[in-house]
C-alpha cells in the first residue's frame, strides 16, 4: 500500500517551563554585543547525542524503535534555534515569515510524511530539558509517536532564555 505525501503539523502547544537558566553568553565566549548571538556550545555533539540518547530510552521503554539522526532535520532545528535567539521570540511558528515546522522542514529539503517539533528554553542540561519534555503530555506524545523514524536536534546560547532545545522529528517519505 503506497501512503500519500500530506504535512502533519501535530498539536504544538508549548508547555515546557520557561525558567531563566545560569548559562549566559559570557559562559560561552561572547562579550558585549555578542552576548545575546546565537553560539553553539563548544561541546554541541555531546549535547545533542545525550539528547538521542535520552529520546531513545523514552522510546525503548514504551516498546517503540529508536530514531536516527537526520543531518537535513539537524540543520533545521539549528537555525530555528538561532532564528530564536537573534530575533527574540520563542514559539512554534516564526513570526516573521509564518512558517511552523512543516513549511520549515520543507524548506530544509527534508521530505516528509509528518513532521513534530519539541522547543524548550533555559533548561541547562539533557536531563532536565527531556524531565521538563516528559512531564508534558503533548511533548511526550511527540516523542513516543510511533511513526518517527528521525530527529534533528540543536542547543544554542544566547538570547533572553540562555540556552534553547529544539527537536525535529520525522516520518520520511520514501521514494
Amino acid at each position: 500500500m503506497k501512503r500519500r505525501r500530506f504535512v502533519l503539523l501535530l498539536p504544538l502547544t508549548v508547555a515546557a517551563a520557561l525558567t531563566s537558566g545560569c548559562f549566559s553568553a559570557e559562559d560561552f565566549g561572547a562579550k558585549g554585543a555578542e552576548a545575546a548571538r546565537c553560539q553553539a556550545a563548544d561541546d554541541d555533539q555531546q549535547l545533542t547525542d545525550q539528547v538521542l540518547q535520552l529520546v531513545n530510552l523514552e522510546r525503548a521503554e514504551a516498546g517503540l524503535p529508536p530514531v536516527v539522526m537526520n543531518a537535513a532535520l539537524k540543520r533545521v532545528a539549528s537555525e530555528y534555534a538561532c532564528r530564536m535567539v537573534d530575533e527574540g521570540f520563542f514559539g512554534h511558528r516564526d513570526p516573521v515569515s509564518g512558517y511552523g515546522p512543516g513549511e520549515r522542514a520543507a524548506l530544509g529539503r527534508y521530505s516528509f510524511f509528518a513532521v513534530g517539533e519539541n522547543l524548550a528554553a533555559g533548561q541547562e542540561t539533557p536531563a532536565d530539558v527531556m524531565r521538563i519534555w516528559m512531564e508534558s503530555a503533548s511533548h511526550k506524545a511527540i516523542i513516543l509517536d510511533e511513526r518517527w523514524r528521525e530527529v534533528g536536534i540543536a542547543v544554542r546560547f544566547g538570547g533572553e532564555y540562555s540556552v534553547y532545545w529544539v527537536q525535529e522529528f520525522g516520518d520520511p517519505a520514501d521514494f
